[in-house]
């Protein structure tokens, strides 16, 4: 494609608005011309031989009309811009002058036929240069005329004259102002309609990377006020090839699917893309895509073409490409201004679309990786609760053959037997409730855990704990005090799981206090509760970790070396346990002072 760039393409009325002839203030210029006319409209009264009225009437209606013109100096300039205020004004000027052509005397008709045809002409005119053309050459013929006439005329009559010209610049300035106006009202009907346009384009915009939708879309809107003869939107993609681009729009072009294009083959689009503004060219010949094989038709060659960038916060998107076979196609300033703000709106469409679908895809790939995580999850959960319950019948034989060792049922043993048996013992037993933890969350997780409801004392659970943890005590110097309230009425709830709740923080505290000591309270709130309240004076935890110690197989210290044994289970455990029953637990702590565990159920559970 060849082109060559022209000249602005564009053809702007100059529009005086609220300004004068010469850019001047209206007001003065209002003022200007009826001195003019004041002072013409004087001279004929003064100086024609004809008048019947008296001097004194003469003088007074100058003198009248002198004084309207004087007012007019103290009146507000938001005034002259209104047609209700100089129409009166003009109709005024009208009747003045047209009395003191009367007053004047010795008129003839054909004088008055000039007077009211440069009126005719100055209100048809389209130009104000035109009208002041029309006054100069009327003047001109009017005054050749004269001097051509048989008769030696009287010297006033050389004032009629000037007197076409003031009143043909006089009622050409009023008739080019009521144009103008009319102009400037059909303008914000236009831009009016326009915006109303570009609400509806944003508004109907479809949020999809589907070229063709939003081709549909602009192309009906764009025509309506554009008239191409085509129109085309060709897309970019600056972080990948800028040179290469996807042309949507042509009609032997089926699917969404837009054409790959070479853009050196486009040098207008890739102009407006460097500039990013409008171009506007005259071409010497077809653009590419325009082209088909000759076995079938030619489509014609456009002689104009526009490009508008689709740019939006600096993205680049493509270029908008308008084709006009029409040679001495003109667009205006608002026709460029009404695709600039198209192209905007499409930018902002096709930008929200593609972070739509990067968000979608991106929604995707995490659903992907969730999915395979939960799968991983699960494989990993029936994992552990096959091997854990694979696990618990050779242990139950460990720890029964242990027992029978202990009881001396298969002889007696020597002390560093017995020692050495009762280290076994300890470990297979802190193996069985690993075993047991890990059953347990895999029941929790699987949702197979029933409950068992039952009325009774809470000195009975106490009673259970102080069995069940005296050989953990043997390991401490220090015995677990427990403590419990006068008032704390029977508790409906599952007592195993509760047992499980505290057994578990328990035996927590006590593997973290190594001296000082802990305590289980019960007490009674009176919202109808019962807090069980586990504190210790163990190495504490840090503030921040205090939420991390729930969740599973967590520990604070998670390294090989690390001092503490456990699977990270109990506490996770025992929260949904505690979720299960009604009840809550709240975690109190400091560091190197000891932590509080509170344990909150109902007394009746609901």
């Amino acid at each position: 494609m060849q082109s060559k760039q022209t000249e602005p393409l564009t053809s702007t009325p100059s529009l005086p608005g609220t300004v004068g002839i010469f850019d001047v203030p209206k007001k003065i210029t209002v003022i200007r011309l009826r001195w003019l006319v004041i002072i013409i409209c004087s001279y004929l009264l003064l100086f024609s031989p004809g008048a019947w009225l008296s001097a004194g009437a003469v003088h007074g209606f100058i003198l009248l009309y002198v004084l309207t013109n004087a007012v007019l100096y103290f009146l507000d300039d938001s005034l002259f811009d209104s047609t209700y205020f100089y129409s009166p004004l003009v109709i005024f000027d009208t009747l003045f002058v047209t009395a003191s052509l009367v007053m004047s005397g010795q008129v003839e008709t054909a004088f008055y036929l000039a007077y009211f045809l440069i009126i005719i002409l100055c209100t048809i005119w389209q130009d104000f240069r035109g009208v002041i053309v029309v006054t100069v050459l009327s003047t001109l013929l009017y005054g050749y005329f004269l001097f051509q006439a048989a008769q030696t005329p009287d010297p006033s009559i050389y004032l009629r004259i000037p007197f076409l010209f003031v009143i043909s610049l006089f009622y050409g300035y009023f008739a080019q102002v009521v144009r103008v106006e009319k102009t400037l009202k059909e303008q914000a009907r236009q831009e009016t309609q326009d915006m109303a346009m570009i609400q509806s384009l944003s508004q109907s915009l479809p949020s999809s990377l589907d070229y063709k939708l939003v081709l549909d879309t602009l192309g009906e809107k764009i025509n309506s006020v554009i008239r191409a003869d085509q129109f085309y939107i060709i897309t970019v993609d600056e972080t990948h090839d800028p040179s290469q681009g996807f042309l949507f729009g042509e009609k032997k072009q089926k699917g969404s699917a837009g054409k790959e294009i070479n853009l050196g083959e486009y040098p207008i689009v890739q102009e407006c893309l460097m500039k990013r503004s409008p171009v506007i060219k005259h071409l010497e010949g077809p653009l590419p895509s325009w082209n088909v094989p000759h076995t079938e038709p030619q489509e014609p060659s456009f002689l104009i073409a526009m490009a508008i960038p689709i740019t939006f916060r600096g993205e680049t998107h493509g270029a908008i490409l308008l084709g006009f076979s029409q040679k001495d196609r003109i667009l205006s300033s608002r026709e460029i201004q009404f695709c600039q703000i198209v192209a905007f709106s499409t930018a902002i469409a096709l930008s929200n679309a593609k972070k739509y679908e990067e968000l979608h895809t991106e929604a995707l790939r995490r659903q992907t990786i969730l999915e395979e995580l939960a799968v991983a999850n699960r494989l990993k959960s029936e994992y552990l609760a096959n091997t854990s319950h694979e696990l618990r019948t050779p242990l139950a034989t460990i720890i029964g053959y242990g027992y029978l060792l202990a009881d001396e049922a298969c002889g007696s043993l020597t002390d560093e037997q017995k020692k050495a048996l009762t280290r076994l013992m300890e470990n297979a037993r802190n193996l069985r409730v690993l075993v047991d933890e890990i059953l347990d969350y895999s029941k929790l997780e699987k949702g197979e855990v029933n409950l068992f409801m039952k009325r009774q004392e809470a000195g009975v659970l106490i009673d259970e704990l102080r069995r069940e943890l005296s050989p953990l005590e043997a390991t401490r110097p220090y015995k677990i005090r427990y403590e419990i309230e006068g008032s704390i009425p029977p508790i409906e709830t599952d007592w195993a799981k509760l047992k499980s709740i505290l057994v578990n923080i328990l035996n927590n505290a006590v593997k973290f206090t190594a001296r000082g000591g802990v305590k289980l309270s019960v007490k009674n709130r009176t919202n109808g509760e019962i807090s069980f309240i586990v504190s210790d004076t163990g190495i504490g935890i840090p503030k921040d970790k205090i939420p991390l110690i729930f969740e599973k197989f967590r520990q604070l210290d998670g390294s090989p070396a690390r001092r503490y044994e456990g699977t990270g289970l109990g506490l996770t455990i025992s929260k949904n346990l505690a979720a299960l029953i009604g009840g809550e637990i709240e975690v109190e702590s400091e560091v190197g002072r000891g932590s509080t565990f509170t344990v909150t159920i109902p007394i009746t559970y609901s």
